[in-house]
């Protein structure tokens, strides 16, 4: 049977491995086309990891303001897509 902790535990390592990729994507030896979409994604990927946690340490403050840096980055990943769409 498994835990809370558990679960806060899986997504701390699941959020490292977020922020390693997000590195990653920002330090690539050559441009990649929609890099700055991937990092963004990541950042809401992370945002949504921390609010997972956070709702399961029941900070729920943090978690919601988790999910707002979430939806800032989701939007931002809209605004790209729409302009090069558009283009």
């Amino acid at each position: 049977m498994k835990t809370s902790h558990d679960a806060i535990r899986q997504l701390q390592e699941s959020l490292e491995t977020a922020k390693a990729a997000a590195d990653t994507i920002d330090d690539l030896i050559a441009v990649h086309d929609y890099q700055d979409v991937a990092g963004l994604a990541t950042v809401a990927a992370a945002s949504l990891l921390t609010a997972a946690s956070k709702f399961m340490e029941k900070d729920d403050e943090a978690a919601f303001s988790a999910i707002e840096n979430a939806e800032e980055a989701i939007d931002a990943i809209y605004g790209i897509v729409d302009e090069d769409l558009s283009e």
